[in-house]
């Protein structure tokens, strides 16, 4: 049962990572991707480095 909320949540974070990345290569500014994904400022500077 562990193992099946573990997996939930981190297809959560994943998917959440992957509309941010979009979402920064269309230029939106920070805010608007913490607000709709719920990342915070230093998981979206992180995201920017890594693309």
């Amino acid at each position: 049962m562990v193992g099946r909320i573990e997996g939930k949540i981190e297809g959560k974070i994943e998917s959440k990572i992957e509309i941010a990345l979009e979402m920064l290569k269309d230029g939106e500014p920070d805010d608007k991707i913490k607000r709709y994904t719920g990342l915070s400022d230093s998981e979206i500077d992180g995201l920017k480095t890594e693309s």
